[in-house]
This record gives C-alpha cells, structure tokens and sequence, in this order.
C-alpha cells in the first residue's frame, strides 16, 4: 500500500536538470523534504500543490526517508520528449521510455554486437552504495597525482532506481572524479542506460572507455534477515557476469566493527551467503589487514563453505590511511549512519579491496594477464608493482 498525501511546495531546496530536493507543507502543517524527478511531470515551483507519497517516512526508513511526488493537483504534467523505446519502470504509472546503449540507432549498438569481453579488466563490486565514494577516492590517492583513471561507475536496481536521487554520484561527477555512470535493469538517469548488467558492463569498458569499474546498487538496501531475503544477492550474481564476461571480479566484503544486528557485526551474512552460496565463478577476495582473531575465524569458516575457490588477498591498510584518502572528497561519507572514526573496520575494508582492484589494474596494463596478476599480489602483496611483464602463467583462470 502507499500512503498518499497532499502538500504544498515551499520552495526548491536543491536542483539540477534531472532532480529536485523540494520543502513541502504536508496537509497538516508539518514542513518535510520531498524528491521530484522533473522528467516524470515537469519541474516544480513554489506554490504547486503536489500528492505526496509518504509511505517511507512512515515507515521510518534510512535511506529512503523522504517524501516523493508522485503527481500535480493543479495543473496537467509537461511532458518531456520520448527519448528512445525502451520502456523502464515497465507497467507501472510511471513507466517512462528511454534509449538504452544497445537499442537499435544508439551510436553503441554496432560496439556491442562486436565486442563480447571484459578483457581481463578488473570489476571491483560492492555491496551497499556508501561504498562507491571509499573506493573512487582511494583510486584517485593512489594514482599520486598522475593521470588519473576513468572511473565508471554501473548501478544496478537493488536500491534507489534514479541515479539522480545519489548526491554521491552528482558530487564525485561535479568533482570531476568520475567519468561516467552505467544505470541497469530498472534503474535510471546514467550517463548511459544498460538492459542488464552484463550489457552495461560493456558499456562502461568499451563505450566509456572505463580503466576502473565500480558496481554496485543504488542507494539503499532491502534485507529481511533471512539468508537470501535480501537485495544485496546481487553482489554474487554480478561476480557471476563479471566472470562470464572475461573480467575480473573483485568484492568488497561487508565487515563492520559495530551494528546493532549480530548478524552484521563482523564479517556480515550477506558476505557469507553471495561468496559461499551465490558466486559459481572465482573472485578476489581482499582482506583489510590486521583483523580481529575474532573475524579470521569467521573468515576461515567462510572459506570452507564455498564452492569455488576464491583468492584471498591480504592488505594492510590503517585508517588513517582511509581519512587521508578522503580528504579531498567534497561531501560527508556515512554508511548505515556511522563515519570512519565510528565503524574503521568498515571503511578499511572498502579501501583495501579498492587498493587491490587499483594494483591489479596497473598490473594487467603492464602486460600482465589477470590469472598472473592474481597470483602475483598473492604471492608478494598489494605494494609491489613490476613494470615489467612476468614469466609464462602460473596460475589458470580457473583456479
């Protein structure tokens, strides 16, 4: 059920061309935010009476805590040009159509019908969508000031469907950190629209050219505490595409220092349940370093479990190192309500697997193949990059 509402805009807190954050009157009196996608019904001013769909707030969900309009009272929607054909949010009143990368005339079309690989590249894949800032900006520290990356970000429909709702990615685009945005399946407002993962994981290698890929849902996450009951399955499959694709999958492991729920405190079930039960194919598994006693033996009971046999890669990071690493970065990074300083394990994590994807990258540009690349950092670490291509593989694909 949606709990509808109506209310009156006080003003336009915040805008760009394909959001606005909005000051609303409820009926009643209380001033709340509202989020309007200005494509849906044309943009909106002071004075418009707007229904609202308040069932979050409600609710009283995190991420998803405000209001939405869903609709004018007053006056009819602008309608904005069709862009393309293909329809998403499909059969809902929402549904609205949009040119994708690989439909017919899109400038990509011809691109995808060649090329059907990754190449090797590595795919960094997270989980919870406060990630995506950790990552980009330990990517940028460790490229010391040289040319940067291009760094694509693929978002999936887990979370939040429009792009524009994340002030993450408006504020990691506006600083000019990353290139570009993929948005899959239902979710939309990327730079470019992908069908699925796997066509959008094209897209962000060969059509926007990306070094470094970063997937992951939109803000928000959907669990229920049950093993699968959650939307974060998704980080498995993705290992499963990526593999299927010739990439390299690397995840992010969900480990956390505090939560009210046992069940993320440490190593988290998501993580148990997309590496052990999910994932049919090989990923790199990185691993902040040091760990509590506590978590290496979740982690070595975890390591029984699975079905293929991951690489598991060690990586000292401090988080000192991760503050560092976030300095420049232009807004605030909270993920389930704590900072760095609240949940250090959390961020190390993250930081540790955007390291290792980042020395895995610089590998394979040397010449290296990702089977001897894996295995080298394996071997001797995340500090140490050859410029020099290595001796004949040693360890196969699937291994």
């Amino acid at each position: 059920m949606i709990i509808w509402r109506q209310g009156t805009v006080l003003r336009v807190v915040e805008e760009e061309k394909e959001v606005q954050w909005l000051e609303v009157r409820e009926e009643g009196g209380k001033e709340e935010q509202a989020v309007h996608y200005p494509f849906l019904f044309g943009r909106c001013e002071p004075g418009d009476r707007v229904w609202l769909n308040t069932t979050a707030v409600r609710l009283g969900l995190g991420t998803g805590g405000v209001h939405f309009v869903g609709g004018l009272v007053d006056r009819p929607p602008r309608p904005e040009p069709v862009q393309g054909h293909m329809m998403k949010l499909r059969y809902t009143p929402w549904q609205v159509a949009l040119a994708t990368g690989e439909e017919p005339g899109s400038r990509y079309s011809g691109l995808l019908k060649e090329r059907h690989s990754l190449d090797g590249a590595p795919v960094l894949i997270g989980e919870l969508h406060s990630m995506l800032p950790v990552a980009v900006a330990t990517w940028r520290d460790l490229s010391g000031g040289d040319t940067y990356p291009r760094i694509v970000y693929v978002m999936t429909d887990g979370g939040a469907l429009p792009a524009p709702f994340s002030r993450h990615i408006r504020m990691l685009k506006g600083a000019g950190w990353l290139t570009g945005t993929v948005t899959c399946g239902h979710a939309f407002g990327g730079d470019l629209e992908a069908v699925n993962l796997y066509s959008g994981l094209l897209l962000a290698r060969h059509a926007l050219k990306a070094d470094l890929i970063f997937v992951s849902m939109g803000p928000g996450i959907v669990g229920t505490g049950t093993p699968f009951g959650f939307s974060g399955v998704e980080q498995g499959q993705a290992i499963n595409g990526v593999y299927s694709l010739q990439g390299l999958p690397v995840v992010i492991p969900r480990i956390q220092s505090v939560d009210p729920r046992r069940r993320h405190r440490g190593l988290s079930h998501h993580t148990v349940t997309n590496l052990a039960s999910v994932a049919l194919a090989p990923a790199v598994v990185p691993l902040p370093q040091p760990l509590p006693a506590e978590i290496l033996g979740e982690i070595g009971t975890l390591q029984e479990r699975c079905r293929v046999r991951h690489h598991w890669l060690d990586v000292p990071v401090t988080v000192g190192e991760v503050e560092n690493r976030l300095l420049d970065y232009p807004g605030k990074v909270r993920s389930m309500g704590r900072g760095v300083r609240e949940d250090p394990l959390f961020y190390r994590t993250v930081s540790a697997a955007a390291a290792a994807a980042f020395q895995l990258w610089k590998l394979i540009g040397a010449g290296w193949t990702a089977a001897d690349a894996t295995a080298h950092l394996m071997s001797t670490g995340v500090r140490t990059i050859p410029a020099t291509k290595p001796a004949p593989a040693t360890l196969s694909r699937r291994s």
